[in-house]
């Protein structure tokens, strides 16, 4: 198996990030944002509930 990279896609201006398990965690910048996602559309659901940002952090 090993290691692969993280996917991570972008809704409403925050970062969203698959983690193993899989997980999928909403960023702003470094600081992680609610709770852990069992999947991307909850995660991305989430992500346009929040005020939208002009540009997304790295």
């Amino acid at each position: 198996m090993g290691w692969k990279p993280p996917k991570i896609e972008y809704v409403n201006g925050y970062k969203i990030v698959e983690v193993e398990g899989p997980t999928f965690k909403v960023y702003d910048g470094d600081r992680q944002l609610g709770d852990d996602f069992p999947y991307p559309g909850e995660a991305a659901a989430y992500a346009t509930s929040l005020p939208k940002r002009d540009h997304p952090r790295s």
